[in-house]
């Protein structure tokens, strides 16, 4: 009982003093669109959003709000859909279901916080997307979309040649990127694409 103590003191020690730090990185294989590939439109559409986030395949509410948060403003920024005005006559849910060894992962973290930071590991996230969107005619369009994040704890090289940030900022770049490939999908088949007037000449 006291080596089980000594080991959790020590490893609650190292964490605390920074010697363990965890870094993210966004997979850059699945972010397929930016805000530059986006038609912009005269009017922004009007919809109604709804989200709801899983873990392996299981609602898990806690995480909806920040979903929801990422989806909205991703929309908003886009220029194309105005989430949750007055009127809407379109509707866009978003499914995003957290795909991943969860007792691995802790398992990796765990033999880490042992080595004090000195082995350290890498646990990947991947996500599953399902994006619909209900026109104003009734009709459904949907697509699926893949993404992934990569996190460092303790002494582990970067996946990547890339910044690292934070877990949540991370997540929030990978609601980002699918939201973004949603819209460009969608305006690649005709959707969400009312053009821009084309202003006359200046004299």
């Amino acid at each position: 009982m006291n080596s089980i103590r000594l080991m959790f003191s020590l490893f609650v020690i190292a964490f605390l003093s920074g010697c363990m730090t965890t870094k993210s990185y966004v997979d850059p294989t699945y972010g397929k669109a930016a805000y530059s590939d986006i038609k912009s439109v005269a009017t922004p559409y009007n919809s109604n959003v709804s989200v709801e986030f899983r873990r392996n395949g299981t609602h898990f509410a806690r995480a909806d709000s920040e979903l929801r948060g990422h989806v909205e403003r991703t929309l908003r920024a886009s220029g194309v859909v105005v989430p949750g005005a007055a009127g809407a006559n379109y509707s866009i849910r978003v499914i995003v279901n957290n795909v991943g060894n969860v007792s691995g992962a802790a398992a990796k973290g765990f033999a880490t916080g042992l080595t004090l930071g000195a082995a350290g590991s890498l646990v990947t996230d991947y996500y599953e997307a399902t994006i619909e969107l209900v026109d104003a005619d009734g009709n459904t369009h949907s697509g699926s979309y893949k993404h992934a994040l990569h996190t460092t704890i303790g002494n582990k090289r970067a996946p990547f040649n890339m910044q690292p940030t934070t877990p949540a900022d991370a997540f929030g770049r990978v609601v980002e990127q699918t939201v973004l490939n949603f819209i460009k999908e969608m305006q690649e088949q005709g959707l969400l694409s009312f053009c821009e007037p084309v202003l006359p000449a200046r004299a």
